[in-house]
């Protein structure tokens, strides 16, 4: 008996120490953000994320992807939220997180769905474009809630000039934030009603001094006849 008990207990510890398959490795390792991305990446060149519906219109993904297929070269294009990578954080570039899980040349962007904030870089892909003067230029030429396919639209117009270096040197005037011009339209607004209200209150007090003025008129004209005017009764 102790020896079937014997055996059994080996036999257990035996399967316990046994590798598990590499499926079962695999299916307990976390998927990462970068992973989901190339995932869609590798089903649609341009993934476009579906949380931003009041900055992206719906045309947003055929924009981009009419856009990059003038630079002549693959392009790999994510919209998607960038807080605390690319520029923020050089470490964590999901640029190049995309790059090495997809294994394939071309233009790489990661872009937020509005504000510019991203990355574009090229790996490889024949047609060397300039892409990093490309994309600051853009950013310095564009206001800040330029949205993502206001932004990428002007990228490859900019990389495609042969000109990349000297506009991003030499930067358009940026123009107004559709923010900025909101702000500046109630600013405006209420100059235009402090004025208006002003002219009134000056009118008002024109008019108050006047009717009091006249007011003291007459009162002196009275008092003026009845100096003049002799009593009755005297002779």
């Amino acid at each position: 008996m102790w020896r079937g008990c014997f055996v059994l207990f080996v036999g257990l510890v035996g399967v316990m120490l046994i590798p598990a398959p590499s499926s079962a490795v695999d299916r307990a390792k976390p998927v990462s953000r970068a992973d989901n991305l190339a995932a869609a990446l590798r089903r649609d060149p341009v993934y476009v994320t579906d949380h931003a519906p009041r900055v992206l219109s719906a045309d947003a993904a055929a924009r981009i992807k009419a856009s990059v297929a003038r630079l002549g070269v693959p392009a790999y294009v994510a919209v998607t939220p960038t807080s605390g990578l690319g520029e923020e954080n050089p470490t964590a570039s999901l640029v190049s997180l995309l790059r090495d899980r997809l294994r394939k040349d071309g233009v790489y962007i990661v872009v937020a769905p509005s504000g510019g904030y991203g990355e574009a870089r090229q790996f490889g892909g024949g047609r060397r474009l300039q892409v990093d003067d490309a994309w600051w230029a853009a950013k310095f030429e564009l206001p800040h809630d330029a949205s993502a396919p206001e932004m990428i639209e002007r990228f490859v117009e900019i990389a495609l000039s042969g000109r990349a270096r000297e506009r991003r040197d030499h930067p358009r005037p940026q123009p107004k934030s559709e923010l900025r011009k909101a702000l500046d339209a109630d600013d405006a607004a209420d100059r235009r009603a402090a004025s208006i209200e002003r002219g009134v209150f000056s009118a008002g007090t024109a008019l108050s001094g006047g009717a009091i003025l006249a007011l003291l008129i007459r009162h002196r004209v009275k008092q003026k006849k009845r100096k003049k005017t002799p009593a009755k009764g005297r002779r």
